[in-house]
C-alpha cells in the first residue's frame, strides 16, 4: 500500500458508517485553517478538501476557519468553487446546526476541541 492509499483508507475507515450509509449528499463541516503564517497550516486545508472532492464529490463542504487572509481565501475559493466558508459566529453556528458530519482538520493537536465538543453534544458524527 502506498502513502496515498493509506491516507485515503485511514480517513474514510474512521468515518465508514457515515460514508457507507450515505444514500444522499451530506453536509460536512470542516474545522480547519488554523493560521496563515505557516505553509503547512495553509496546505492542510486544500489537501483535505481535495480528498473530500475526490471521495465525496456530491457532498457540500463548509469550512470553519480560525482565520484566513484574503490571499488564502482566494486560493481556496478559486480551486474549490463550491466551498462555503463560515467566517462569522452566526455562519459558524448555522453551519454546525446544519451539518451532517463534523470533521476536525489536521493540526498539532485537537485545536478545535471546544467546537468538537459542541458537535458531539449536538449529536453530530
Amino acid at each position: 500500500m502506498n502513502r496515498r492509499e493509506f491516507l485515503a483508507s485511514a480517513l474514510f475507515a474512521t468515518s465508514a458508517p457515515f460514508v457507507c450509509a450515505a444514500d444522499k449528499p451530506r453536509r460536512i463541516l470542516l474545522r480547519s485553517s488554523w493560521q496563515t503564517v505557516n505553509i503547512g497550516d495553509i496546505a492542510h486545508t486544500p489537501g483535505m478538501l481535495a480528498l473530500l472532492e475526490k471521495h465525496r464529490p456530491d457532498d457540500t463542504v463548509t469550512l470553519w476557519p480560525s482565520g484566513l487572509n484574503a490571499e488564502v481565501e482566494k486560493l481556496l475559493t478559486t480551486r474549490f468553487p463550491k466551498l462555503v466558508i463560515a467566517s462569522t459566529k452566526a455562519e459558524q453556528d448555522a453551519a454546525l446546526d446544519a451539518c451532517d458530519f463534523f470533521l476536525h482538520g489536521s493540526g498539532p493537536g485537537l485545536i478545535g476541541r471546544a467546537e468538537a465538543d459542541r458537535a458531539r453534544k449536538a449529536g453530530k458524527p
